[in-house]
C-alpha cells in the first residue's frame, strides 16, 4: 500500500499569525514557521514537541479575500487530562463546547469541542482504556 500515514492536516485561517499564537500559544503546538507559497499565498507548519518522527503535521492555509467562516474542520487532537485543559481553555476565554464522556467496550472517553479564531471546530478527546475484567 502507498499510504502510509496523514502526512498533514489542512485548516484554511483569515489571519496567520492570529491563527499561529493560538495554536501555539493556547493548544502548545510548535510552529516551524510562517511560509511563502508564492502568487500571494502564505502557510504555516506545526507540529508537537517533541516531534515525533513520522508523526502528522497540522498546516494552516491562509485564505486572501471573502472569508467562509461555516467551513468546519474534521479532525481531533487526543488528550490527557481532558477535564483539566478544559477548564485552562475556559479560563483563557476561549469558545468550548460542554465536556462529554461516554464509554464503548475499549475506553472511557472525555471530549468537547473548541473554536478557533475562525471558528474551524476542533475536537478534543482523552480515551482511557477500559480494564478488562
Amino acid at each position: 500500500m502507498h499510504i502510509q500515514q496523514i502526512g498533514s492536516v489542512f485548516i484554511t485561517v483569515s489571519n496567520l499569525e492570529r491563527s499561529v499564537l493560538f495554536y501555539t500559544e493556547t493548544l502548545g503546538l510548535t510552529c516551524r514557521g510562517i511560509e511563502d507559497w508564492g502568487d500571494g499565498k502564505r502557510g504555516a507548519t506545526l507540529f508537537f514537541n517533541p516531534h515525533p518522527p513520522n508523526a502528522a503535521l497540522l498546516t494552516l492555509a491562509e485564505q486572501q479575500g471573502e472569508f467562509d467562516s461555516q467551513r468546519k474542520s474534521s479532525f481531533n487532537f487526543k488528550c490527557k487530562n481532558a477535564p483539566e485543559f478544559y477548564e485552562s481553555l475556559q479560563s483563557k476565554g476561549c469558545r468550548v463546547t460542554a465536556l462529554e464522556t461516554w464509554n464503548s467496550p475499549w475506553n472511557h472517553h472525555v471530549m468537547f469541542d473548541l473554536y478557533d479564531p475562525d471558528d474551524n471546530k476542533i475536537n478534543v478527546i482523552e480515551m482511557v482504556p477500559v480494564i478488562a475484567k
